[in-house]
């Protein structure tokens, strides 16, 4: 677990403790979960946006993509590699 610290100015502080109070946990914890929500926020963003994105996708629609999700097609069409010269 990291530990940080961070500056406040005096007011903000005490809203923070009377916050942390409230809910009956200390301010670091308080803090804490703060950040966590941000965390779940912002990866729910990610995935409403993924959504949106397959949402514009048309069904059997080829918009070049799906190599990304299927490994087996990823290098497909590339060719062949060139020969190796070994190292004399």
């Amino acid at each position: 677990m990291s530990q940080v610290t961070i500056y406040l100015e005096e007011d903000t502080l005490a809203a923070a403790k009377a916050a942390a109070a409230r809910a009956q946990m200390s301010v670091s914890k308080w803090f804490a979960q703060f950040a966590e929500a941000e965390k779940a926020r912002l990866a729910a963003d990610r995935q409403k946006f993924w959504n949106e994105i397959d949402a514009l996708r048309q069904p059997g629609e080829d918009d070049g993509l799906d190599f990304l999700l299927d490994p087996k097609r990823r290098y497909e069409g590339l060719g062949e590699d060139v020969p190796r010269v070994p190292f004399e």
